[in-house]
């Protein structure tokens, strides 16, 4: 006797296909958003109003803000992407950020469970679980893109010397940490 098989279309099948396209529609996103120059221009003057000036380094930070607020044109996010991009005009190498912490080895791994968990949770039925797992996986992605400035994996050019005598530090991106700071995730619906 051969055995047979049959295949049936359940209501079960139906749901399992539902709760796939919801997942579909899901996106993380790690980065940015975009914010206006006169937020980050209320940040340094923030940063300038609250520095002390008994000391020599509190002078020469609160001098460094001044200027910093004085010559910002750019919102946070445009900045991130001149940093990530380069900028041959300014003589600034490319230092990515974002895509090279989200797949350094470590960092990949602990994003790649989360999302899988996600979409166990989601095939599931479990919605509210999958969206747990989502915003978990995107805070991952954004802790690894906030550590990734000090990285020794990153391969970042150092600074220029004048860019050390103008900042005080060697350490690329390293300042007030306005632009690091800012970097956040978020879960979204697609359409």
């Amino acid at each position: 006797m051969k055995p047979t098989i049959s295949v049936q279309k359940t209501n079960g099948s139906k749901k399992f296909l539902s709760n796939l396209n919801a997942l579909g529609k899901k996106a993380v996103y790690v980065g940015i958003p975009s914010t206006t120059v006169l937020d980050r221009e209320n940040l340094l003057t923030d940063l300038i109003n609250n520095t002390s000036l008994n000391t020599k380094a509190g002078r020469k930070k609160r001098a460094r803000a001044a200027i910093a607020a004085a010559a910002v044109q750019m919102n946070n996010a445009e900045l991130l992407y001149v940093f990530s991009k380069g900028s041959p005009v300014s003589g600034q190498p490319p230092r990515p950020v974002i895509e090279p912490a989200i797949v350094a080895p470590g960092n990949k791994e602990s994003i790649s469970h989360e999302l899988a968990e996600a979409t166990k949770a989601q095939l599931n039925g479990n919605s509210a679980e999958a969206n747990k797992r989502l915003k978990r996986a995107g805070i991952a992605g954004e802790n690894a893109s906030k550590a990734w400035f000090t990285d020794s994996r990153n391969g970042w050019a150092p600074n220029a010397q004048t860019t050390i005598d103008q900042k005080g530090s060697d350490r690329p991106g390293i300042d007030f940490g306005l632009m690091r700071n800012a970097i956040t995730s978020v879960v979204k619906d697609e359409p």
